[in-house]
């Protein structure tokens, strides 16, 4: 008898299916209700990133972590229901990584079922010991790999950041979610170095995403935060397709203390690889320096080290501090940056793998506005063969009878010409004001 109780509990596992609803077009992110889980969405994260120092000896020490969430109910496995496995599937890993040693560790909640559990209403999740919370003003993150530990509390310097239309993003043509996150939080907490005990602090950012996120033409992603003069950040999401070239969905912004965002024109840029290292590990063969430029952005990517590999279930990631040196918009750029990626190769038997989208959600009587999409075909810009851009100023509109209840509506033209880049010569004296009312001015002008 006193093994019926695990069995019984997973098959009462496997069978528990959720409602799940996509994300209506007129969504919007509240912060500061959201940030529990989403029982209605397909997938749901939460990332952390802090780049810490013990003060008494300045010995760099850098956190990744990442909890994940799968809802199995639309997906398939060789042709089988994944929700036989598990229902959700939830995964975390971890990264330590000081000067010359690196940590990893991951963890599933199969086949133990109670490793993974939400406690209370609010975002208080647990893997067994290791756990993320928001506790009153502030996120608490308490986990380890090997005999390190880390016990962190996580306090915002600066406004919540709502990428897209209110935290609104799409990723044509199938997968639809909302994000927020902190760009700057103030670390401090406690490294236990096996039987050694020491207080880091230092800086770091926040990053919650729920929603649609699978889709089979959506390969992997690059994900690049860079500092930029005046205390903000550069973010640029580079999405990839089995070609490991840009897709529709890439974005890139420029945000600052208050929150506030400019988003650039993701159809001048170019990401380019100049330099890869290989894993002996997974075989995967990842990009480890990139050049970026357009849309007055000329800067050099490089990780440090080049290892930063995390192997998680069921497929790698690559994620950890990076050097950024150039410019932007004529001033210089220098510092650290953080990079992650993931996708350089494909988990093998991805192909046994499906999954559908779930329903319309209420309110999905009104799509995304048409958006004529244009921009430069080259092998390394965001749509390779097509032209593109993306409108900033679409809003929705009542749905026509031929559109599907939360379709988005996309217009693609062929053979216009590329946007001409931003004159940098011509701004004078304005580079000197790098306000985001400036910068929304300038890009607005050269858009036109």
């Amino acid at each position: 008898m006193r093994h019926l109780a695990p069995i019984l509990a997973l098959a009462l596992a496997g069978c528990a299916m959720h409602d799940l609803r996509d994300i209506p077009p007129t969504a919007r992110v509240d912060f500061a209700a959201d940030q529990g889980p989403h029982e209605r969405a397909q997938t749901e994260w939460w990332h952390v990133h802090a780049d810490l120092v013990e003060p008494g000896t300045g010995e760099p020490l850098e956190l990744f972590a990442a909890f994940v969430v799968q809802r199995t109910d639309l997906d398939t496995v060789a042709g089988l229901p994944a929700w036989l496995g598990a229902n959700p599937a939830q995964t975390a890993f971890v990264k330590i990584q000081a000067r010359d040693r690196k940590w990893t560790a991951d963890r599933v909640n199969f086949p133990d079922l109670l490793a993974a559990r939400f406690v209370g209403d609010g975002l208080d999740l647990r893997h067994n010991d290791w756990r993320i919370a928001w506790e009153g003003q502030s996120l608490v993150l308490r986990v380890g790999a090997g005999r390190q530990r880390l016990d962190l509390r996580l306090t915002p310097r600066s406004a919540p950041l709502l990428p897209g239309e209110g935290g609104l993003v799409e990723v044509p043509p199938g997968s639809r979610q909302l994000w927020a996150q902190v760009d700057d939080l103030a670390v401090e907490g406690r490294w236990r170095d096996g039987g050694r005990t020491r207080w880091v602090e230092g800086t770091g950012f926040y990053k919650h995403e729920w929603g649609r996120l699978y889709d089979p033409r959506l390969d992997g992603f690059q994900w690049f935060d860079l500092p930029i003069p005046g205390d903000r950040h550069l973010v640029i999401g580079w999405l990839l397709d089995d070609g490991m070239s840009g897709v529709p969905g890439s974005l890139a912004w420029i945000a600052d203390a208050q929150g506030r965002r400019v988003d650039l024109p993701v159809e001048q840029l170019r990401v380019t690889s100049t330099d890869t290292w290989h894993s002996l590990r997974t075989g995967a063969r990842w990009p480890t320096a990139w050049h970026i430029e357009g849309a007055g952005l000329d800067v050099e990517v490089r990780a440090v080290p080049r290892d930063q590999e995390i192997w998680a279930f069921p497929a790698a990631v690559y994620a950890g501090p990076a050097t950024a040196e150039g410019s932007f918009l004529g001033q210089p750029v220098a510092g650290r940056a953080f990079v992650e990626q993931v996708g350089a190769d494909m988990p093998k038997l991805r192909f046994l793998y499906a999954s559908r989208a779930p329903a319309p959600s209420a309110g999905g009587e009104r799509a995304l506005a048409t958006r004529d999409l244009q921009g430069p075909a080259a092998p390394t810009s965001a749509v390779s063969g097509t032209r593109w851009t993306l409108d900033p100023s679409a809003h929705t509109f009542d749905r026509p009878p031929q559109v599907a209840p939360g379709q988005t509506v996309v217009t693609l033209i062929e053979d216009q010409a590329a946007p001409p880049p931003i004159p940098l010569e011509d701004l004078g004296d304005i580079l000197q004001d790098l306000s985001p009312e400036t910068l929304d001015a300038i890009l607005r002008q050269q858009r036109q």
